[in-house]
């Protein structure tokens, strides 16, 4: 085998924010690390991590107690901008899209956390990793993975060649390339991959009446699944919110068609006016939905994270928080690992599969429940849903238990 351009103990692949806390958590506990993929240009921006007179990121993310406890040990939370992230007190859920749907309320207070989750735009969040990334002392290498090859004599490690001609060498890859990993494809792990026939719809709007630190959910067959996540508000009589619309292909497309003016009306009117007047201020973007299972988290030397581990439906808001769960798993594994243990030995990345795979089914498992009950069904089974909606709405054991699922 020829020998490498460059040789780290550690080279995670893929420059999302579950890529970049990974890299940096790696680096914190004392090892080489490179950090590879194509650079996010929009990313490389003023280094405050956002004003608050600044345009707002259509993309936002709602990170779990758990995921905040990650990102304070990565001297992460702290140093993002408070300005810019909004806390989520309570939660609204509508089992249907009419006015007078049954109800599921969450709130912190209920569940004894400080907040159901914070909102934080994708921007702000890779901003403050990009800089942290950098006083780590991680290498930043602004290129693709073409192909991987495992060496495993006595001084074993993967390749990775580069699309640029180079090659780095390393003791154990981190695949953090997203839903579409070209490692996962290197690798021969093969997911099995449900489209969802639903598109992500994302805008934020200004809004006439406050949200009081609520998130609002409305499900529904010919809906799809509506949120109305908080921001922070421009004044205390105002409020600003960012919508995840989960739509049918065809609804999605007519969304996007849509005007400014005439996108913020339609979506007031599908939310029942909940928070007044509603005024665009970013223009709609759309992603495709899938369920995505892998048989294997781990390969020779490599381990998967993030997307490229696993997606799910978006309508409970965990798919970025099961992705920095893997993160601190990974690092857990690493913080127990033994000193006679060579870095890519496979049992130890075994603990890592083992911890993760039931996690991440429930999660998955659950959010694909819920979008299939919602979605079309014959009618003896809609009135069986609603009963048990209903049921589910007025207990509040459940609802507890939802709480500290999702707390996680």
């Amino acid at each position: 085998m020829s020998a490498a351009d460059a040789s780290f103990d550690v080279v995670v692949v893929g420059r999302g924010a579950v890529g970049a806390a990974a890299a940096l958590g790696v680096a914190q506990s004392g090892l080489r690390v490179g950090w590879v993929g194509p650079a996010a240009r929009s990313s490389v921006l003023d280094p405050d991590g956002g004003t608050p007179g600044e345009a707002w990121d259509s993309r936002v993310f709602a990170l779990s107690p758990g995921t905040r406890e990650l990102l304070r040990a990565l001297r992460i939370w702290d140093a993002m901008p408070a300005a810019r992230i909004a806390p989520v007190y309570d939660m609204r859920v509508y089992g249907g899209a009419e006015a007078d749907a049954p109800e599921l309320h969450l709130d912190a207070y209920s569940g004894r956390v400080d907040a159901l989750a914070w909102i934080v735009e994708n921007r702000t969040l890779v901003r403050t990793l990009d800089a942290a990334l950098g006083f780590a002392g991680v290498a930043s290498i602004d290129d693709a993975v073409t192909a991987m090859r495992v060496d495993e004599g006595p001084h074993g490690r993967a390749v990775l060649d580069l699309a640029s001609g180079r090659s780095l060498a390393a003791k154990l890859v981190v695949a953090a390339d997203g839903a579409d990993s070209t490692l996962r494809t290197l690798a021969g792990i093969e997911p099995r991959v449900r489209d969802y026939g639903q598109r992500g719809v994302v805008a934020n709007f200004d809004t006439s009446l406050p949200h009081g630190d609520t998130a609002f959910q409305w499900l529904g067959e010919q809906l799809g699944i509506l949120a109305l996540l908080p921001l922070p508000a421009a004044s205390p009589e105002r409020g600003r919110t960012s919508m995840v619309w989960s739509a049918p292909d065809a609804l999605a497309d007519e969304l996007l068609a849509l005007t400014p003016d005439a996108l913020a009306e339609r979506v007031a009117e599908a939310t029942h006016r909940t928070l007044g007047v509603m005024t665009t201020i970013t223009p709609a973007q759309s992603f495709a939905l899938r369920l995505i299972r892998v048989p294997r988290l781990i390969a020779p030397r490599m381990v998967l994270v993030g997307d490229a581990a696993h997606a799910m439906h978006p309508l409970a808001g965990q798919g970025m928080n099961v992705g920095f769960g893997d993160v601190a798993v990974l690092l857990d594994v690493l913080r127990g690992r033994e000193p006679y243990r060579e870095l890519g030995d496979p049992l130890l990345w075994r603990r890592y599969e083992r911890a993760r795979r039931e996690a991440v089914s429930l999660m998955q498992d659950a959010t694909d429940g819920i979008k299939r009950a919602f979605g079309p069904l014959p009618a003896p089974l809609v009135g069986l849903r609603d009963l048990g909606w209903r049921a589910v709405a007025r207990s509040d054991w459940i609802r507890r238990r939802m709480i500290a699922q999702a707390a996680r």
